[in-house]
């Protein structure tokens, strides 16, 4: 009898120890997921840092070949909102990109909806005034014609005129598709590309568009700081 109850009590604990085992896998696994899923986001950061310094590069280095062949942007007639004058725009910068898909104010070349840093949606669809193309890397680029107290206001950069903005996807079709974490915007300022927030960086928080981070993310020694 007591060799039973020994028996017993040996299977209980047994039974206790493998119960404590299942819990620890479970919670091992857990932390696993949590662990893989924090180091594929820093990677996949690490990748759009990547693609933003390599896009404010070219759009600097394309910017420069034309204007030397159109001249200054005062004199490239630009209207506001005006799918005309962004196409326009495109055409002069055609020549010196690679590009692999061009779909002018079409779906095809942008992944919706769009949000802004604080989750909002930003953009469901394409708008009629857009220019949109992808580049052989698989950048998705957009451009606009926006007044310059737009562009002011929402982006952060003081123009003299009506300009282009070049809302750049880095890693394409790709999520989370989330302006300041995967899209930044550039501002074409006289005759140069600045990141937008060059001048005024008040909306690159959790809270708002984070329309204006691009020059925050720089300036944080390329870093996404933000979060």
């Amino acid at each position: 009898m007591e060799l039973k109850k020994e028996t017993l009590s040996k299977l209980r604990h047994a039974a206790m120890t493998l119960s404590e085992v299942l819990l620890t896998v479970s919670i091992i696994g857990v932390v696993t997921a949590l662990t893989l899923t924090a180091l594929s986001n820093k990677v996949g950061e690490l990748k759009n840092i990547a693609s933003l310094k390599k896009i404010y590069t070219a759009l600097n280095q394309v910017t420069m070949f034309v204007i030397l062949d159109k001249s200054s942007p005062n004199y490239w007639g630009l209207d506001e909102y005006s799918q005309d004058s962004s196409a326009l725009a495109y055409s002069y910068y055609k020549p010196y990109f690679k590009v692999i898909r061009e779909c002018s104010n079409q779906t095809g070349c942008w992944r919706y909806p769009t949000k802004f840093l604080s989750g909002k949606v930003y953009m469901r669809r394409a708008q009629f005034y857009q220019y949109m193309f992808t580049l052989v890397d698989g950048m998705n680029v957009l451009m606009n014609i926006y007044p310059k107290e737009v562009i002011a206001s929402e982006f952060g950069v003081d123009v003299e005129k009506d300009s282009v903005v070049f809302i750049v996807d880095v890693n394409g079709d790709s999520m989370p598709n989330q302006i300041g974490r995967d899209i930044f915007a550039f501002v074409l300022a006289g005759k140069e590309i600045v990141p937008s927030g060059r001048d005024n960086s008040y909306n690159c928080n959790r809270a708002a568009s984070g329309l204006t981070c691009t020059s925050r993310v720089i300036n944080d020694g390329w870093k996404i700081n933000y979060y």
